[in-house]
């Protein structure tokens, strides 16, 4: 009896529950603002293992080769967004950065991560987002699921009866309009054309903002690298180079040329190139260098056609190739300095009468 009354004294552990509503204060930012958003994660993210081995960074190219691409069709920009039929899709291009969708992107970014099991077809086809009012005015079109390449490997009734994690595919959803994607990559797939169903979510509380969710239509994307996909679409959504190369290199001094009057990219690039040497080393320059060549693939895969997007990718490698360059150059001097440390008067002396008698 005295034990079951001590026990009733000890304090209740009670789960904390998340809500899924705003705060009640607004975001001054926010045209668009979902409700149950994932945690962005810090970027640009460094990969585990870098491009190359530091020791072997000479075999990397001096710029990237853009290959041919396949031409913008214009019917696609329609089929994503009616109204654009007469549009070229470099006005399209253009333009778009003016529309103020960028918040878009800004403020929902990856939206959520789910996982699929590549042996069966998992993938949704709809998915659900949650937005306040202020979303609805220039809220997504459709949902990325952007996803890596299936594993290799064969998939038969043993592997799906283990359910190996490795088996398992990671796929982030981004909120996006598929408009503006496909006046930019001529290698998407086909945009579904489905209108968005919305439903309003109403608070009962006192003072909370009400919610809508919209479900959207999923485009199934595989790239090469998808942590590098966020970059592309800033670049997308905001047309700035600037942007772009920041996020690549994880540095907020490199600015790539924007207009016509901006010195030249030849005059930039040491300049920025001596700051990313001063506070990384080798082994990091690597790892970014693997951001920068895993945007390249995924611009690749994608079709990207814009001239401005291709020119901050070289920007970055290039910028990348040269502050390689510093820092071996730092660390080739440094070792000749503690070599001559070490070196013994005898030793300093033999090398000062070889010098005398070349000069002789």
């Amino acid at each position: 009896m005295q034990a079951a009354k001590r026990g009733s004294r000890r304090p209740i552990t009670i789960p904390q529950i998340s809500r899924i509503w705003t705060p009640k204060t607004p975001p001054k930012d926010g045209a668009a603002r979902t409700v149950a958003p994932a945690k962005s994660p810090e970027f640009p993210p460094y990969p585990a293992e870098p491009l190359v081995d530091p020791l072997h960074w000479r075999a990397l190219p001096r710029k990237l080769v853009r290959p041919d691409m396949p031409e913008i069709k214009p019917e696609r920009i329609a089929a994503a967004r009616p109204g654009y039929e007469s549009i070229p899709p470099r006005y399209v291009r253009n333009s778009w950065a003016h529309m103020n969708y960028k918040c878009v992107v800004l403020v929902l970014g990856m939206y959520r991560r789910i996982y699929i099991d590549p042996p069966k077809p998992a993938f949704p086809h709809e998915y659900n987002l949650l937005v306040t009012d202020k979303g609805l005015a220039n809220c997504a079109t459709h949902i990325f699921g952007i996803c890596t390449y299936a594993p290799s490997g064969t998939f038969g009734p043993d592997a799906r009866r283990k359910k190996c994690f490795r088996f398992l595919r990671e796929v982030c959803m981004y909120p996006t309009h598929g408009a503006i994607w496909a006046a930019y990559c001529s290698r998407l797939p086909t945009l579904p054309q489905k209108p968005a169903r919305i439903k309003l979510l109403v608070d009962a509380r006192p003072g909370r903002p009400r919610a809508s969710c919209l479900r959207l239509p999923v485009v199934p994307l595989a790239i090469p690298y998808p942590p590098m996909f966020l970059p592309i679409m800033m670049f997308i959504y905001s047309f700035r180079k600037s942007t772009f190369v920041n996020m690549l290199l994880a540095s907020e001094v490199v600015l790539s040329p924007e207009h016509e009057g901006d010195p030249a990219a030849e005059k930039l690039i040491p300049q920025h190139a001596r700051a990313l040497a001063a506070k990384c080393d080798m082994r990091k320059l690597c790892q970014l260098a693997k951001n920068v060549y895993g945007a390249y693939r995924n611009m690749v895969a994608l079709g990207v056609v814009e001239d401005r997007m291709w020119e901050a990718l070289n920007f970055a490698w290039e910028t990348v190739i040269a502050a390689m360059e510093l820092v071996e150059d730092a660390m080739l001097a440094q070792t000749q300095l503690e070599a001559d440390l070490r070196a013994t008067p005898a030793e300093l002396d033999a090398v000062e009468l070889g010098e005398a008698g070349n000069e002789v």
